[in-house]
């Protein structure tokens, strides 16, 4: 029998299992305290939808006021350090109940619709990606698609295609019509319910995709325990297999020129780093192909990017601008940099803060010697990244969400086009 610090794995229920779990691991979201479950075998995986079970029972935990864990963001649980459940009676546990999803959104196009744009952080979370939702009814050619956006872990435009019904064949024609006319790489289907055909449909796709093109169908439901306020659940039913998820083609259509396994090797060492060290740090999980990763979204138009400088031997963490016009770009770094003192304090570190001469973005970055073919200096340099990401993102996010959202909303006479420039 499995014993896990003096219990006994068989007689765990999920609510012990799911809380045991968050011991020492920081914030988790549901997938993650699966996964936990399994690696540290806390109990059998049972069940067609073990995440929708944790889900419930943690919820329901907090309901009855269990003081060993917390929700500490949307969807993200972390344990407190109390060592005692609440002494409840059976009479006062309540059932998750699933409620009417047009009792919270009555209409797909003026409810679920703007939620989801003002609430792109619970796709990312599902996803395993840091996304970033801009416009609603984008036209695409005489129709117009619900949501589009960037896929910020991967460097790609995203789209996502919602239904507050069961999945019909005219919704799927239509993702792949906006697909197409949005030369999306990440496409994201959002329903209450997959007909399995459809379901299907998702994975013939990802099978059948070079593996630059990611397919996710994403069932969205709707839930409360006793009286309280609704609480969106979603669960994949569809995405692409990992092997494929962030393959990028290069002359082999087999897979990865040796240069980008290199570079995949690397990150995926670093994430695994990273999420050990720092949980939910990031929502990224799949490793990329190029020099530069993606790891954090701040704001609209700004992110955390990690790299290499290969030519220089140097790698770096940076804070990446690109609002789409250079003067709101500019406008964003000299009011970060009126505070250069306090933020170089902050980090320990000299800052370089750069306008990028005849580029449109703009960057704050920090730099350190590295290459990737260096591999006795690969855990050094994986130390370093960890560090610079974790002390950017506590420096630069509260001071970036503290902008006026002027410069953000202002309209520019010109939106210039330019490509990312991460070297």
């Amino acid at each position: 029998m499995t014993r896990y610090g003096g219990l006994s794995m068989s007689s765990l229920s999920w609510r012990e299992a799911a809380i045991e779990a968050l011991k020492g691991s920081g914030p988790l979201s549901v997938p993650d305290v699966l996964k936990r479950i399994e690696a540290l075998e806390l109990r059998e995986i049972t069940g067609q939808t073990p995440e929708a079970t944790i889900g419930a029972v943690l919820y329901v935990a907090l309901e009855n006021g269990d003081d060993r864990i917390r929700l500490c963001g949307p969807g993200l649980f972390e344990h407190t350090g109390s060592k005692s459940a609440p002494l409840a009676s059976v009479a006062s546990l309540d059932r998750l109940e699933e409620i009417d999803i047009r009792s919270v959104w009555k209409n797909e196009a003026s409810d679920f619709t703007p939620w989801l744009l003002a609430n792109a952080e619970y796709l990312g979370e599902i996803l395993g990606i840091d996304v970033e939702l801009d416009e609603k009814e984008k036209a695409v050619g005489d129709f117009s698609l619900d949501l589009i956006g960037r896929d910020i872990s991967n460097a790609c435009v995203l789209i996502v295609e919602n239904q507050l019904s069961e999945t019909d064949h005219k919704h799927l024609g239509q993702l792949l019509t906006y697909a197409a006319g949005t030369d999306a790489a990440t496409i994201i289907w959002v329903a209450p319910s997959f007909r399995d055909e459809h379901r299907r449909a998702l994975n013939y796709l990802n099978d059948k995709s070079s593996g630059d093109v990611r397919f996710f169908g994403v069932e969205v439901r709707v839930v409360r325990i006793g009286n309280s306020s609704p609480a969106p659940m979603f669960h994949l039913v569809s995405k692409p297999a990992d092997s494929g998820n962030q393959v990028a083609i290069s002359g082999d259509a087999n897979g990865l020129s040796p240069q980008r396994e290199k570079y995949r090797m690397f990150w995926a060492k670093y994430l695994e780093a990273v999420h050990l060290s720092h949980p939910n740090i990031t929502n990224v999980r799949s490793a990329a192909t190029r020099t530069f990763a993606h790891m954090n979204y701040l704001r609209r138009g700004v992110t955390l990017v990690l790299g290499f400088i290969a030519p220089k031997s140097r790698i770096f963490a940076e804070i990446y601008i690109d609002l789409k016009s250079k003067s709101k770009n500019l406008d964003v770094l000299l009011t970060l940099k009126a505070s250069q003192q306090d933020i170089e304090k902050e980090m320990g570190s000299e800052l370089f803060w750069d306008e990028i001469p005849g580029k449109r973005a703009c960057r704050i970055r920090i730099l350190h010697d590295g290459h990737i073919d260096d591999v006795s200096k690969h855990v050094e340099m994986i130390q370093w990244l960890m560090e610079a990401q974790v002390g950017l993102k506590k420096v630069f996010r509260p001071r970036l969400e503290a902008l006026s959202s002027e410069i953000w909303d202002r309209e520019d006479s010109a939106m210039e086009d330019d490509e990312e420039d991460l070297k």
